[in-house]
């Protein structure tokens, strides 16, 4: 709702803005057709008076509007261009248009749009003689001045970039550069207030944005205790019951079920010892930064001792781990002991999430300057949406409210910070046996 109603506020304003907008716009272009008109009309009465022409009612005098910022005016007579300059700035002045332009005359002879070249106080000057006594223009819009000591004619025009119009004979063009002066001074409340409303909306968008992200991490907090309620539960749930067997006194008659019970309790406290350690490593890592005591290592034999010292750890269990290699003597530098706890982390991870027997291919690639080591398993796989996030501290994929496999979810996490920190890469993708397939990227060894 909150949303809706700030998008609703936000086309209000855009709605009223582009009305205010469209305003001006009109507002602009009748003040600069009726200032235009004017000139025309004093044009033509100034050349009545002056060269006995006929004047022309203003309306006959037709102002097109080639472009946002381009009018054309047919005078339909010689065009003086002190007179025309003179009269641009007042009645541009008269209203309040008080913005840079530049006007062109259109010249028969070179059918170009040209232009006074005169200062200021020359053009008021020449604007004062011109009333009296000029009367030199001809089609070629040229002002012709008479210099006295040289005893010559000199030309004061100048060829301008303007465009020219086809429509018409005399007329001249007046070009707006930069309308934004107009447009400010009449619309700056609008920007200000739309301004604030933006601030507004930012500070909107990250006060939900904040409560989305909470929203997460406390969903994740909330998997994170369940899970660590179901990793402890068992174990000591077990050692409990053994406690209880072992308190027997008749238990000592037994001696082969004392031993049992006694290895279930050495069991599960290795597990509880271990999960604790996982915690308190992942803790040590958010404080610190990982510190690597890199070494040379021959990625073959370490990933076969790995494997071997992998399956050690495993009491028993049923699975195969092949390792193929197309590599010999691959070297790389690397931390030995969090380069084997990356193997450990995603061999527990292709086992644990896994519904039949295990089965795990483990490939060494050699392409370019890197080495590619894949882990290539059978298990349930991972869901294309979940394939990101998986590496996120905490995260599971989810599984509603089963807990068939164990752990934290931080197994991945430690395995994004340890490629991370060693500058590799790693990413995970679909296998042909609808399993995993972890693909870690490391650089060659710089000998």
């Amino acid at each position: 709702m909150a949303t809706i109603s700030v998008l609703g506020i936000l086309l209000v304003q855009f709605f009223f803005l582009k009305k205010s907008v469209d305003l001006n716009e009109k507002q602009f272009h009748e003040l600069t057709t009726n200032a235009l008109r004017s000139v025309a009309s004093q044009i033509n009465e100034y050349n009545s008076k002056i060269r006995g022409h006929t004047a022309k009612p203003a309306d006959v005098c037709p102002v097109d509007q080639i472009s946002n910022n381009y009018y054309v005016v047919n005078v339909n007579d010689v065009i003086d261009p002190n007179i025309l300059e003179h009269l641009l700035a007042v009645e541009f002045k008269k209203r309040n248009l008080n913005l840079p332009f530049e006007y062109g005359i259109y010249d028969c002879d070179s059918k170009k749009m040209v232009q006074g070249n005169i200062s200021k106080a020359e053009s008021q000057k020449a604007n004062k003689k011109s009333v009296k006594s000029h009367d030199t223009l001809s089609c070629s819009q040229e002002e012709m001045l008479y210099d006295k000591h040289s005893g010559k004619t000199n030309k004061k025009t100048s060829v301008c970039n303007l465009p020219t119009c086809e429509k018409y004979t005399y007329y001249f063009g007046v070009h707006f550069p930069d309308r934004s002066q107009f447009y400010n001074s009449r619309l700056i409340a609008w920007y200000l207030m739309t301004g604030i409303l933006f601030f507004v909306v930012i500070f909107f968008g990250y006060a939900l944005y904040i409560i989305i992200k909470q929203k997460q991490l406390s969903e994740i907090q909330k998997n994170f205790i369940n899970n660590l309620t179901h990793e402890f539960k068992t174990p000591i749930a077990s050692i409990e019951l053994a406690s209880k067997v072992l308190s027997n006194p008749k238990i000592i008659e037994q001696p082969e079920r004392l031993s049992e019970y006694v290895k279930i309790i050495a069991q599960q406290n290795r597990r509880l010892s271990a999960q604790v350690e996982k915690l308190l490593q992942m803790a040590t890592i958010e404080k610190t930064k990982l510190q690597l005591k890199l070494e040379q290592i021959e990625l073959n034999s370490f990933i076969t001792e790995a494997i071997a010292e992998f399956k050690n750890s495993q009491n028993g269990n049923a699975y195969s781990i092949n390792l193929v290699s197309n590599v010999s003597n691959a070297g790389i530098t690397a931390d030995k002991l969090h380069f084997s706890n990356l193997i450990f982390n995603i061999l527990d991870n292709s086992i644990k999430y896994c519904s039949v027997v295990p089965d795990i291919i483990i490939r060494l690639e050699e392409i370019k300057d890197r080495y590619f080591i894949s882990f290539n398993d059978n298990g349930i796989g991972i869901p294309k949406d979940y394939r990101k996030k998986i590496f996120n501290r905490f995260y599971r994929v989810p599984t509603g409210n089963v807990h068939d496999v164990k752990g934290f979810g931080l197994g991945l996490d430690y395995v994004k910070k340890n490629v991370g920190i060693h500058g590799w890469q790693i990413k995970v993708i679909e296998n042909p046996r609808k399993g995993s397939t972890f693909i870690v990227e490391i650089h060659k060894s710089i000998k």
